[in-house]
């Protein structure tokens, strides 16, 4: 059994993937801890675990953390760097804030306004999109989950980015559950229902995670993205658009990309959020328009699982080789 610690549970991630390792084979829960709640039973903060996971809430105790193989790291940024300084070469980690994303920590810094605490740990850590970078996951030992945002433009771009040509547009929406549990007032019921609001349209921080990945293809990518909040719990979809000096069978290059990834497929009809909603899946539509000469391509995934908790899972599942698939079977919730 693969022994496990997660780190930040009475948040939304932490709690997907508690939920996603219930039904995993191969691994096994050993510590749940928070800077929060402590002592309580995860059933009294979510009730729909009574019975089922009644586990206490551990303070943060880096030496208990010791003893598992993997930790999933799912508090804030900055704070998640602290905890992976002290736990690094004593087990390996899956980190989803965006503390070791970014490469060069000058980058990381312009972006978050904030000093890197734990540089000497980025030349050591993978950026966790397996369908790219499945390779380096299996040996690593400090994995950096990508973001919601960044993963369902990146995996819309990938195919076709070296015939890229201009700025890459994506306007991209997504649910409320993308900002986290926390208290926020542009987050209340009444500022969300039946409202939609563009947002950060001077510059998302998931822009730079997207740029430095996509130019491992082309060296010259540029996005504008967009994001905007939708009234629904969770979900995003991205609509890319793409500049291309070459026109191909683009529908045949997507598909030959993806070919032996189970988790993105290449679909007939655009996708709505509702196929992958609780699912690992990201639904990609493409479409090539002759008279623009751009190719547009619609990406779905639920923000919580591809979007976080289930790629972590699924990085997980690559770093100890077994299938990448186990824990993150079934399909979408509909209705």
């Amino acid at each position: 059994m693969i022994k496990v610690g997660i780190v930040g549970i009475t948040g939304f991630t932490g709690l997907e993937i508690v939920k996603i390792l219930l039904n995993h084979n191969i691994a096994s829960i050993e510590h749940v801890c928070s800077r929060s709640e402590v002592d309580k039973k995860i059933s009294d903060i979510y009730p729909q675990f009574a019975g089922v996971f009644d586990k206490k809430i551990e303070a943060i105790d880096v030496d208990k953390l010791n003893d598992v193989d993997v930790v999933f790291l799912a508090l804030p940024h900055t704070v998640s760097a602290s905890f992976a300084k002290k736990l690094y070469g004593k087990t390996r980690i899956v980190d989803l804030s965006a503390d070791f994303r970014l490469k060069d920590s000058r980058e990381y810094e312009e972006w978050y306004k904030i000093d890197h605490i734990a540089k000497e740990l980025l030349v050591d850590s993978v950026y966790g999109l397996v369908e790219l970078n499945r390779e380096q996951v299996k040996n690593a030992n400090l994995v950096a989950n990508p973001g919601c945002y960044a993963t369902s433009v990146i995996l819309a771009v990938a195919p076709v980015a070296k015939y890229a040509v201009g700025t890459i547009i994506s306007d991209s929406k997504s649910g409320v559950s993308g900002a986290g549990r926390g208290l926020k007032e542009g987050l209340q019921f009444c500022e969300v229902n039946e409202n939609f609001k563009a947002y950060s349209i001077y510059g998302h921080r998931h822009i730079s995670e997207m740029e430095q990945e996509l130019r491992k293809i082309n060296q010259n990518v540029k996005i504008e993205f967009i994001p905007h909040l939708l009234p629904i719990q969770r979900g995003i979809l991205s609509t890319v658009y793409i500049k291309v000096n070459k026109e191909l069978d683009f529908v045949k290059l997507y598909k030959d990309f993806y070919n032996k990834d189970y988790f993105v497929r290449v679909v007939d009809t655009p996708p709505t959020i509702n196929n992958v909603k609780g699912t690992n899946f990201c639904d990609l539509y493409v479409y090539f328009d002759k008279r623009t000469d751009t190719l547009i391509v619609v990406s779905v995934i639920d923000n919580l699982i591809k979007g976080a908790s289930g790629q972590a899972v699924q990085n997980m599942n690559v770093m100890f080789g077994i299938d990448e698939k186990e824990g993150l079977g079934g399909y979408s919730y509909y209705p």
